[in-house]
């Protein structure tokens, strides 16, 4: 379950950008939670730390990557159900501050992947990358629009470009970097974060998030740019229903993944469990949380109308890059 947000994020202007465009007016908002109550300063907070490398080898729900690449320590959004705050980057992080609280730009991390991947073309061995951008961080949060270390990873990987770059977010400011993600043709691929269709839902449960329609205006300017889209369903979040949800995703990605709390938190939902998503959907009466039904049906869906192009948890995430490292794909559970 590749997961980062809650913080109202996006807000925009009254006149609507044309169509198959996105409103450049549209601005994230960095609400911090660093006040009365935490007298840790913003400074602390958002204090930038050098890159000591920018390619991190990887594994696990993301075997079939070669590596991520996180351009920042933190993430904003501070999702409820966020697996990264069971890593030991947030239960260590100093100073102890709650999970989107804080926010550390990895300054120099372009230098740094600038010398790894040229040391990789070197060795023959570029082609053979797939990196994911990011997992343990939204490479596309606020602080992106001023320290632009996503962009200037992208300016590297135009000069390098790897065998597969992922990128991962839920953020309309990746429009703005749109140009330099068509340069790497199809080794790229955007995936964005949509896991529901109602945004009473995306407010309830990740109020920090970007509005639910502004996601499917970039999805769609996206594509109108050229660029291969994925859509990740992940967490699966209540939705309204299979057909209406189901033809919105197929219309706009090239590729869906579907996820759950279950299936995608690394510990069959043990993470999950820890954080306050079962009050949360207790509170609104969505039933069980571990409850994977929806989801499958989403799923089963989507594989009848778009077939290999529907992808289900880890193997789903994993597919692209193992046509590129030839990793073979972990036994997962047959969804019906």
């Amino acid at each position: 379950m590749l997961v980062q947000p809650p913080a109202k994020s996006l807000v925009g202007g009254s006149e609507r950008a044309p169509r198959g465009q996105v409103d450049s007016r549209m601005k994230l908002r960095d609400n911090g939670a660093v006040s009365e109550q935490n007298p840790i300063t913003l400074d602390e907070a958002r204090r930038p730390r050098p890159a000591s490398a920018a390619l991190t080898k990887t594994g696990g729900f993301l075997a079939g990557f070669t590596h991520t690449l996180q351009p920042y320590i933190g993430c904003r959004f501070g999702c409820e159900y966020c697996y990264v705050k069971a890593l030991s980057v947030h239960q260590f992080h100093q100073p102890p501050l709650a999970w989107g609280e804080y926010v550390h730009p990895r300054t120099g991390i372009a230098e740094k992947l600038r010398k790894e991947l040229a040391r990789a073309q070197a060795r023959g061995e570029l082609d053979a990358l797939a990196i994911f951008m990011s997992s343990a961080t939204d490479p596309y949060q606020a602080a992106e629009r001023r320290w632009r270390l996503s962009r200037a990873c992208l300016e590297v990987f135009a000069d390098y470009p790897p065998g597969l770059l992922m990128v991962q977010t839920r953020s309309p400011l990746v429009a703005d970097d749109f140009a330099r993600l068509a340069r790497l043709g199809t080794r790229c691929w955007l995936s964005f974060t949509v896991e529901t269709d109602r945004d009473e839902v995306r407010r309830a449960l990740t109020p920090r998030c970007p509005a639910i329609a502004q996601r499917l205006e970039t999805i769609a300017a996206a594509r109108a740019h050229g660029l291969n889209v994925q859509v990740a369903v992940s967490p699966c979040l209540p939705y309204s229903d299979v057909e209406t949800f189901g033809a919105q995703l197929v219309e706009l990605a090239g590729r869906v993944v579907v996820d759950t709390y279950t299936s995608g938190d690394g510990q069959a939902g043990i993470r999950t469990a820890r954080t306050g998503v079962a009050g949360r959907y207790a509170a609104q009466g969505w039933g069980d949380w571990r409850s994977e039904g929806a989801a499958q049906a989403l799923y089963a869906w989507l594989s009848a109308r778009i077939g290999a192009r529907a992808g289900w948890s880890q193997a789903g995430f994993s597919a692209l890059a193992r046509s590129v490292t030839c990793v073979a794909p972990a036994q997962t559970a047959v969804v019906s």
